[in-house]
């Protein structure tokens, strides 16, 4: 598990993770296919075959429909990388895919190519499955589905270049605005009120489905215009945010010298005189003086009650990294790729010696202030 997903493998050393919410769209994409070749199938367009066949040819298709969003990922990662930027992990989920890139790019040049490698590889990919099709125009249930997924790749792309956050298209405005201006909050938040009206349409196409041609298919765009939405809105909050945190570094976030806990106790002992004695939601543990994780109620929550006594703080701990500690004089801009996870926290260290820990409550009371300031 991780995240709410489980972690499948590597691919060039990114891990690949599925959402546990993919299994939903999984599903639906497979009941497509087998629905798509039955209806085909009904109307003597393909050779028929029999049902089981049909399942298990609608199950390859969504496998290789996912396949190529993975790809689509895989092709922002892997340029990323080589540019120098650091990816966290490709995560499959309900709305397709996601490339955790931790840092922006440097400069427009390196955010456009890092961008356009993932609708360029979907446009590489219709034409390879339209082109198969071609060759194997036979009236079969597999040129059906190599045409399928032909269009799907070459809708995915094209969909991906609408000019708005966070889709890639908002991503490539953003450079090229970026490009001309050399503004990079400008031009962040030219293409985050894109990303924003690009939604509104399609919550309003969805709308129109629904209520004037009674299609409730239509009921799809509205959650997915939702989503966008709140997705472009959070782009802008986070451009507010480090707008906000300019010129900030670490030591005036953090929380001073947090109270560490030993990873020998128990959790029903750290529960009983650390959680119920303090209004703290998780604590930095301690081994040989020196911070090794973390523990949270989230933690504990994972445990059953009636084995608290049995289960030591350092067996379920969020276990640290040296990447997850700064120094006190780190820019805060530096912290917000470290705290988007949620219940992140990093610990500020200094010669080695714990002195604070940064949580996103810890930015969200600094920007609190400000604002009354």
């Amino acid at each position: 598990m991780n995240g709410g997903g489980f972690r499948i493998g590597r691919i060039f050393g990114i891990p690949i993770v599925i959402d546990t919410s993919w299994l939903v769209i999984f599903f639906l994409i497979v009941f497509f296919f087998w629905g798509d070749l039955v209806d085909y199938q009904r109307r003597g367009l393909v050779a028929p075959v029999d049902n089981a066949a049909l399942w298990a040819l609608a199950v390859v298709g969504a496998a290789l429909f996912f396949g190529s969003v993975l790809v689509h990922e895989l092709s922002h990662s892997v340029v990323a990388v080589r540019r120098g930027v650091q990816v966290r992990r490709i995560r499959l989920f309900i709305f397709g895919g996601v490339s955790e890139i931790e840092t922006e790019a440097a400069n427009p040049q390196d955010e456009f190519a890092i961008t356009i490698a993932g609708p360029a590889s979907s446009f590489v990919l219709g034409g390879a499955f339209l082109g198969l099709a071609a060759l194997t125009a036979d009236g079969s249930v597999v040129d059906q589905i190599t045409t399928r997924l032909g269009w799907i790749n070459l809708l995915l792309g094209g969909f991906n270049l609408l000019p708005g956050f966070p889709l890639d298209g908002g991503r490539v405005l953003r450079s090229i605005v970026w490009r001309a201006t050399g503004d990079y909050r400008r031009a962040t938040r030219i293409a985050g009120n894109g990303g924003r009206i690009i939604a509104g349409l399609m919550i309003a196409v969805g709308v129109l489905s629904v209520f004037v041609r009674g299609d409730f298919g239509g009921l799809w765009w509205i959650v997915l215009g939702w989503f966008l939405f709140q997705a472009a809105g959070a782009t802008l909050t986070q451009l507010t945010i480090k707008e906000g945190l300019t010129g900030v570094v670490a030591a005036q976030l953090m929380t001073r010298t947090p109270i560490a806990v030993d990873g020998n106790l128990t959790l029903q002992q750290v529960f009983d005189d650390h959680f119920m004695a303090k209004n703290v939601s998780a604590f930095p543990v301690t081994h040989e003086g020196r911070v090794r994780g973390l523990i949270s109620l989230k933690q504990l929550g994972n445990v059953p009650r009636s084995n608290w006594s049995n289960v030591l703080v350092a067996e379920v701990m969020q276990v640290l990294n040296p990447e997850d500690a700064v120094s006190a004089d780190t820019p805060a801009e530096e912290l917000l790729a470290k705290l988007s996870g949620a219940g992140q926290r990093v610990v500020v260290v200094e010669d080695g010696r714990l002195v604070g820990i940064v949580s996103p409550s810890d930015v969200t009371r600094w920007m609190q202030r400000q604002s009354l300031s």
